[in-house]
């Protein structure tokens, strides 16, 4: 039998006993803490409306966010930074069962507020009303005294309500929705308007995001705000003020050339024709898709791509699929759309093939998982990109990382020196200050 390795016993016992202790720390702090707490759960949208949300709440007080870092060690690291916060604004998400219970208890929320339960994390939880049971564990969490606010159009969501003495507010397209999404106008080149009624009166809020499927979280922010008594005003004010997440439907318009939307972060199959809709709505020369690695689809593979590329086809001129093996032609069942599909093995034959054949003003959508780092297409174009590897096994962007200038093979060793620098020149500015 092999000795465990120092690094797994090591894991093992932060488990066992550290993360344990860390938690009870910081339900202590929660305990003391004086402000109101905001968590926002969801299958997609969550990382917006946490962002609205916070952006909304900025002028009525201290706000401390928690944003795309969505696990159980961001959270207790923002519980303990929470004391002198009036408002905690906090995104939590789910990667396997159980997760959501212990994350709720710690954060006891005085808002819950649930965007939409979708077949992202499929492979973990199989089916729509497992990841309904897991996410509505925020909701049961609320205070009793507290809001939840949750999405009208969608039934398992609803059904959150059952679970909480809490107030339910509501948002969606729905006649029955609180916070009713009338219309949404506008385009990716200029933004979507969000057209809301709520209490009898229409609030229009302009906002720089690409595609009508964001009405979802501008509404979901837009009825937060409200019954926590920011006024519409200040509400159209801050979301037009905040722009798009990085790679989440982000426009990136390459001076002299395309407008690229890039949306790399996730690509699961049930929401891909969001992405494709919000291209299909703007008007451009031409239009092309970049599509990646597709997730969270139930059946066979060469199904899912099929779709995804048949959707693709309905909305762009061209599309560039990236398919490691080289296939890509034996999805189509059309084989006269072949002349329309160009396939690559590697992204970096893409990019060269992009930066061949653009013309001034096209759209072209990046839509992939975080995986493919897509966003490298869009880099090469402005910034220079070295680093063409297939799978990093980082789990972070290109840009956070900020080693897509440097060959794969020489991350470690510039990684190192990097640290080395910052190591180097914190004690330089520590010596400093004791002198």
């Amino acid at each position: 039998m092999k000795p465990p390795r120092i690094a797994e016993w090591v894991w093992s016992l932060r488990l066992r006993l550290v993360r344990p202790l860390r938690i009870r720390m910081a339900g202590l702090t929660r305990a003391r803490a004086r402000g109101r707490f905001v968590a926002v759960t969801g299958s997609s949208a969550k990382s917006t409306t946490t962002m609205l949300i916070a952006a909304i709440l900025d002028d009525e007080g201290n706000v401390l966010n928690q944003v795309f870092e969505n696990t159980i060690n961001p959270l207790i690291r923002t519980i303990r930074r929470s004391r002198i916060a009036d408002f905690v604004v906090v995104e939590t998400g789910v990667g396997g069962k159980g997760q959501m219970s212990t994350m709720a208890g710690l954060l006891k929320p005085d808002v819950s507020v649930v965007t939409m339960v979708g077949l992202e994390h499929y492979s973990a939880f199989r089916s729509r009303e497992a990841i309904a049971t897991e996410k509505g564990a925020l909701v049961a969490a609320t205070a009793p005294d507290g809001l939840a606010v949750l999405n009208a159009d969608d039934p398992l969501t609803m059904g959150m309500a059952e679970r909480t003495p809490a107030r339910i507010v509501t948002f969606g397209h729905g006649s029955q929705a609180d916070c009713r999404i009338l219309r949404v106008t506008g385009d990716a080149q200029e933004g979507v308007t969000v057209h809301l009624a709520w209490r009898g009166q229409e609030i229009a809020v302009k906002t720089q995001f690409a595609g009508a499927h964001f009405a979802i979280p501008v509404a979901a922010a837009a009825v937060t705000g409200l019954e926590l008594g920011v006024p519409p005003e200040r509400i159209r004010t801050a979301i037009a003020g905040c722009a798009p997440p990085f790679l989440r439907l982000s426009r990136h318009h390459i001076a002299g050339g395309p407008v690229f939307l890039a949306d790399c972060a996730k690509a699961p199959q049930g929401t891909l024709h969001l992405a494709f809709d919000a291209l299909g709505r703007t008007p451009a020369p031409r239009r092309r898709i970049v599509l990646g690695t597709i997730s969270d689809y139930r059946g066979n593979r060469r199904r899912a791509y099929r779709n995804a590329i048949e959707q693709a086809l309905l909305v762009a001129d061209e599309v560039i699929l990236l398919s490691e093996s080289g296939y890509g032609f034996d999805y189509l069942r059309d084989r006269s759309a072949e002349r329309r599909v160009k396939v690559f093995a590697e992204i970096r034959d893409a990019s060269i093939y992009i930066a061949g054949t653009a013309v001034k003003d096209e759209v072209i959508l990046l839509k992939g998982s975080q995986s493919n780092h897509l966003e490298r297409i869009l880099l090469a174009q402005t910034e220079g990109v070295n680093c063409w590897e297939r799978a990093c096994g980082k789990g972070i962007g290109c840009v956070e990382c900020g080693l897509f200038g440097h060959d794969f093979a020489r991350h470690r060793a510039t990684g190192r020196r990097s640290r080395l620098r910052r190591l180097t020149g914190r004690a330089m500015r520590g010596g400093r200050g004791v002198a």
